[in-house]
């Protein structure tokens, strides 16, 4: 089926579901088939959804339907995650071929086979039992300096709110001997930067290593490329961590860390593992041993039970702690979690006004972060080239930096001078 098969694809969710989708299209070319962007003129349309928020379904059924009414002539697969926990919501709507599960990756062999009916919706779904770790791995940028490479997959933490495990299933990891291998050969691919990522990126297991013997094994690496970590748990954060990232050339100086709620109430109704003690005693840590680092977090606004007095907590909480950016979002009901059964839900209008408040709240530490980097040095990798005739990549700590470069000097890895801040906007110059 797939020979001389122009296919088109669409990735709704997270930086894992980016990464599949770069390495079923290249399984996909392998058996033939041609990666084309234009829907009106593919044949078949690969759709990887996400269930992270009900917007992100109705996203993914919006998506779907707009192009079969462009190509009535697809043969359209719905995968990920949102079709995985509810596979009778794509199954339901008129023109969609093939409903896939966590046996997604197969996708090229079933198609190539022709296993699949072009005339019925059909499911194919793994048991919890056989999972195993699919690699994958996808360039972010036109540049294809930055590369994301899963390494786990999966999630056993009981968060009420999230439906992820659901969806994920039980952890999963990439054979530890495979890790630095896979990315030296992303670096002769060009890549300058390897983004890990994973579902739950450290609970990394595999036969007796764990996520501290990754970031080990890759500050002690003879790598071309620096390695950045996409996200870490609370819980999982130590000093033994954070020391391996103390003038490390390899490992980048920048922690995503969920904090999801400042106030204690809302982490225990969430299930969380920590509590803002806790949590605070980490930030200071990195504060203390890598000033410059770059720090975000992920909140949630307007849990059920969230009132003013709660919100209000974690915003005071989070104006004392020293970070970069955070990443606010409001809460979304997922069916089938334990969140969903909570009293008090808040009303969607509060939810927004408080997200407002801590956007306002990010822009403001953002500024402030900047401007203690000015008149500093950075090793700026290059992503993209903007109309306004700058370049744009980030540093370490996760600025994203503007440099005033004339093409025949571009060069994709750089040491700059950041210089201004104006606007939002990160000026610098090349040493």
């Amino acid at each position: 089926m797939l020979k001389n098969k122009k296919v088109a694809f669409h990735t709704f969710g997270c930086k894992v579901n980016y990464a599949e989708t770069s390495t079923l299209m290249q399984r996909m070319i392998d058996y033939g088939s041609v990666y084309t962007q234009d829907i009106g003129d593919a044949d078949i349309l690969v759709i990887n959804t996400c269930t992270v928020t009900h917007r992100a379904d109705a996203d993914a059924r919006k998506f779907i339907r707009s192009a079969i009414r462009r190509n009535p002539n697809l043969f359209v697969v719905v995968m990920g995650c949102a079709s995985e926990v509810n596979p009778q919501m794509f199954q339901q709507i008129d023109g969609v071929n093939l409903v896939l599960g966590r046996d997604k990756m197969n996708l090229a062999e079933m198609l190539n086979e022709q296993t699949v009916s072009e005339s019925n919706s059909n499911r194919f779904a793994c048991s919890e039992d056989n999972l195993h770790f699919d690699l994958a791995y996808s360039s972010e940028n036109d540049a294809r300096t930055r590369a994301f490479l899963k390494i786990q997959d999966g999630c056993e933490y009981k968060c009420s709110y999230c439906i992820i495990p659901q969806a994920r299933g039980k952890f999963r990891s990439m054979p530890f001997d495979n890790i630095l291998p896979t990315i030296q050969k992303l670096e002769n691919k060009g890549y300058l930067e390897t983004v890990l990522v994973g579902i739950n990126l450290s609970e990394y297991y595999h036969e007796g290593k764990k996520f501290i013997d990754i970031i080990k094994m890759l500050n002690d690496a003879d790598l071309k490329s620096r390695i950045r970590i996409s996200s870490i748990e609370p819980n999982i954060l130590n000093r033994e961590i954070i020391t391996e990232f103390v003038g490390s050339n390899n490992l980048c100086s920048h922690f995503h860390i969920p904090l999801q709620s400042g106030c204690n109430k809302i982490l225990q109704q969430m299930r969380r593992k920590y509590n803002t003690k806790q949590f605070s005693e980490k930030i200071e840590m990195i504060n203390e041993l890598i000033p410059d680092a770059g720090i975000g977090f992920d909140v949630i606004t307007g849990f059920p039970g969230e009132t003013d007095q709660d919100f209000n907590e974690t915003f005071r909480f989070l104006e004392k702690l020293n970070f970069s950016y955070l990443h606010p979002f409001s809460y979304s009901e997922r069916k089938n979690t334990e969140a969903e059964k909570l009293p008090n839900k808040v009303n969607e209008k509060t939810k927004k006004t408080r997200t407002k408040e801590l956007i306002d709240l990010s822009t403001k530490k953002h500024f402030e972060f900047a401007l203690t980097q000015i008149n500093k040095e950075h090793i700026f990798i290059a992503e993209t080239r903007k109309s306004d005739g700058y370049l744009y990549g980030h540093t370490s700590n996760y600025l994203e930096v503007a440099l005033d470069e004339e093409l025949r000097n571009y060069e994709p890895k750089m040491k700059v001078r950041l210089i201004s801040f104006i606007n939002g906007i990160i000026f610098s110059e090349k040493i």
